[in-house]
């Protein structure tokens, strides 16, 4: 009984003991590795992000790069001019001196106008200007000289430095030309023989008669 026991044992010890055989593949058939078949894909898959970001960053340049040059292309610079021509009914300012007000009582200051250009109504003219700056005497009458283009003013040594600048600014804007002087006291303070008004022009001297006159004719005023 023993025996047969310790037989049995030693049967079931070797069975164990018997080296398994790998299987066999059929011919033609391989299995794949399972690590190195990731390793190939991750690459692959790698490669091909890498070439299409590539190619997105390419494309992307070159659209940029075409639509600056056509914007360059489209868009033209507009010359600037800086230049502005008045219209025909602009008015342009022109500029007035200041003068200080007058302190001067000017009902005390006689003036006498005196028509230097011997055309009719430039001493009454000039008489109506004045008065409306506040001077009351102001006598008219013609000059010795009827075809002067420049005015010029007398100015007695008693008479306000005030009233001299506003009469001589007030005959800037209405002469083409204004001199004063300054003269001894006189019967008048201010004495003006009137020359061409701005945009004036000199009275025409008529051409002496070839055939004299029978009788003398009376040379009128031109006050």
């Amino acid at each position: 009984m023993r025996t047969d026991m310790e037989e049995s044992q030693n049967t079931e010890n070797q069975t164990q003991n018997i080296p398994q055989e790998n299987p066999v593949a059929p011919a033609g058939v391989s299995f794949p590795t399972v690590g190195a078949s990731q390793k190939s894909n991750g690459a692959k898959t790698l490669l091909i992000v890498g070439v299409l970001i590539l190619v997105g960053i390419l494309g992307f340049v070159i659209y940029k790069s075409a639509s600056k040059k056509s914007d360059e292309t489209l868009i033209e610079p507009t010359p600037f001019d800086n230049s502005i021509t008045p219209s025909d009914n602009q008015v342009v300012a022109t500029p007035v001196a200041t003068v200080a007000p007058v302190t001067t009582d000017k009902t005390k200051i006689k003036i006498q106008v005196q028509n230097g250009t011997g055309i009719t109504g430039e001493a009454s003219y000039l008489q109506t200007q004045l008065k409306g700056l506040g001077y009351t005497t102001v006598s008219v009458g013609n000059s010795t000289s009827p075809n002067l283009t420049a005015t010029s003013v007398s100015f007695a040594s008693t008479v306000p430095t005030d009233v001299v600048n506003e009469l001589t600014t007030e005959l800037g804007t209405i002469y083409q030309s204004v001199t004063t002087t300054t003269a001894a006291s006189t019967a008048y303070d201010v004495v003006i023989v009137t020359g061409l008004r701005k945009g004036a022009t000199a009275k025409p001297v008529a051409s002496p008669s070839a055939s004299p006159s029978a009788s003398p004719t009376a040379t009128p005023a031109a006050q």
